[in-house]
């Protein structure tokens, strides 16, 4: 595991290197034939997660509790939705992620501005990777080591008592029925369900590091637009009497890293779009319920749905700040284009910076289902709307 995450010098123009290694390993890179283990997992974890959770209402599971496993399917289901939608856009997935690396390669061998920006970029992105990967960790210590902690101290301090006397009731790290155990009172049968749904529990993580993947792609792609602003401002203070030839030369590579930028934005708008639509709708619902039941129930039930909530709104987070940066640093380069004095150059060269301000006019977004972009704004919308689904269904409930 060490080896995966050991950073290299190589690797400062290189995309994601290190994520990539784990992906090889369920086939989303690289060798496509290793699919299989991913599926073989989605599978596993469905059998012991997904299909027996209840979704019914029943003396043996209130309304509330209903709530909770709708709830957590929900997170289950967006789990499950991008993983897969993942491995269907795996051409897109493969062809941004060269399309990033053919672009940052043109700075490898130079010692400027440009270059010492992507190795900073670089090692800030490697820095969130661990960090992203140790939060997840978090995650699962949390929702997984504090049930079994609060309910075997519990229990035997109870077990010499007899059995009808007995008031201990586990607290469950998922709600739901493992195929007719009792999980709530018999601590076997509680055993078997935690050691079963710990390992894919552990997977529901990967996946979800797995999502930071998509966070760093659309960093990377940012980069692509700062490193065009860059490279603009250097224009700008360098150009002054230099030849017509090197500076067409130079309004070249400008107008192409452009371009390379707003396909990148557009093959990451096919890979994320219906992602985010399953997000933005996912998050709505999530966040609904989950404030619903927090409020209704005091127990320590409520830390693993507390989990599930700031995992659900640090994602939708993510996504809304890097796609709000993303369309900034875009709209930024007109402004840095204006600025270069272009309009006092032979029309040759006006017309390679009149492309590129039109260009940057056109909006670059990454979108949620093609409906609405997603940023900043569209966030605190989404919370907004979340917060009032909330205060009409405790109203009605």
């Amino acid at each position: 595991m060490v080896n995966l995450f050991a950073r290299t010098p190589a690797d400062n123009f290189r995309v994601m290197p290190y994520n990539l290694r784990l992906f090889a390993m369920l086939g989303l890179w690289g060798d496509r034939r290793k699919l299989y283990r991913l599926y073989v997992l989605l599978l596993l974890a469905y059998v012991a997660i997904i299909f027996p959770k209840p979704v019914r209402i029943t003396d043996r599971h209130p309304f509330e509790s209903i709530v909770r496993s709708v709830s957590e399917l929900i997170f289950a289901a967006l789990c499950y939705l991008t993983i897969i939608i993942l491995a269907i856009k795996s051409e897109p997935f493969r062809a941004v992620i060269r399309k990033l690396e053919q672009a940052l390669e043109l700075f490898r061998d130079k010692q400027d501005q440009c270059s010492q920006l992507i190795i900073e970029v670089n090692a800030n992105i490697h820095r969130f990777s661990l960090g992203y990967a140790k939060l997840n960790l978090l995650y699962v210590l949390l929702f997984n080591i504090i049930p079994p902690m609060y309910n075997y101290p519990r229990y035997f301090l109870q077990w010499r008592m007899p059995e009808d006397n007995r008031t201990v009731e586990f607290m469950l790290p998922l709600m739901q029925d493992l195929y007719g155990l009792d999980v709530h009172h018999n601590i076997v049968h509680y055993t078997i369900s935690w050691v079963a749904i710990t390992p894919f529990c552990v997977f529901c993580a990967l996946i979800l590091w797995f999502k930071g993947a998509l966070f760093m792609l659309i960093r990377y792609n940012t980069l692509l637009y700062q490193l065009v602003n860059r490279l603009l401002q250097q224009y700008d203070r360098e150009s002054a009497g230099g030849l017509l030839a090197q500076k067409h030369r130079r309004l070249q590579q400008i107008v192409q890293l452009h371009y390379s930028a707003i396909e990148c934005t557009k093959l990451l708008d096919s890979i994320l779009s219906l992602i985010l639509l399953n997000q933005c709708i996912g998050c709505l619902l999530m966040l609904c319920l989950m404030l619903f039941y927090i409020t209704r129930n005091h127990s320590l039930n409520v830390i693993n749905i507390a989990v599930l909530l700031m995992s659900i709104f640090i994602e939708m987070m993510c996504f809304s700040y890097l796609g709000n940066q993303l369309t900034e640093e875009n709209a930024n380069i007109s402004h840095s284009a204006f600025n270069c004095r272009w309009y006092d150059e032979p029309i040759v060269i006006r017309k390679y910076f009149l492309r590129i301000i039109l260009q940057a006019h056109r909006k670059a977004t990454i979108t949620a289902g093609k409906f609405y972009n997603v940023n900043i704004v569209t966030f605190a919308q989404l919370i907004k709307t979340s917060y009032t689904y909330y205060m009409i269904m405790k109203e009605m409930f």
